[in-house]
């Protein structure tokens, strides 16, 4: 059997952060492009495909310095 490796609270909490982060922009993103969530192309909102895109980014970056070298 595999073990869990042992992380420290705040590399988990980093992890879960990111993910979450992740799921949540990549979702706002697919549901805006669908048409179901408002996303705009070209002004600045806080709705910008853009920063919406660039939330995604930054939970995959958080979750992958999370788990570091694993």
């Amino acid at each position: 059997m595999d073990k869990q490796p042992v992380r420290e609270p705040l590399r988990n909490w980093v992890i879960r952060a990111g993910i979450t982060l992740l799921v949540a922009g990549s979702l706002y993103l697919t549901f805006g492009l669908l048409g179901w969530f408002p996303l705009e192309l070209e002004t600045i909102a806080w709705n910008n495909i853009r920063i919406v895109s660039g939330v995604a980014i930054a939970g995959c970056l958080m979750a992958a310095f999370g788990y570091g070298d694993e």
